[in-house]
């Protein structure tokens, strides 16, 4: 793979899983429940608004091709070059190449396996 991976497309938002379409062209899915558990999410205050499906489901793709959540915000702290603080706001956001490593090919979670005889019909 020359390229990092980034997602092209959500193809569908459930309960903690979203479908993406990936640069690669794979189609694979994120269990947002099993990272929630991995990264103990109701530790994380800013974050575990994301426990919460009625704010989870409006996930949309960021400008740098990963998923966002523009309606949960997180603050940043940074200095400029005279050493003054500031504060700025932004969307949640995942890095995408964790997200990619997390996610699963959607056959994974095909609940009956394709024969070879259905592959041929």
């Amino acid at each position: 793979m020359s390229q990092l991976p980034r997602i092209t497309e959500i193809i569908k938002v459930e309960p903690f899983k979203i479908t993406c379409r990936w640069s690669t062209g794979e189609v694979r899915v994120i269990d947002f429940e099993l990272i929630f558990q991995e990264w103990k999410l109701e530790q994380h205050p800013s974050e575990s608004s994301l426990l919460d499906y009625e704010l989870f489901k409006y996930v949309s793709i960021s400008e740098q091709k990963t998923l966002q959540w523009v309606n949960i915000l997180t603050s940043h702290k940074y200095w400029d070059e005279s050493g003054v603080a500031s504060e700025q706001k932004s969307p949640l956001t995942y890095d995408a190449d964790g997200l990619y490593i997390k996610s699963q090919p959607l056959e994974f979670y095909r609940l009956v396996p394709i024969t070879d005889r259905q592959q041929a019909a």
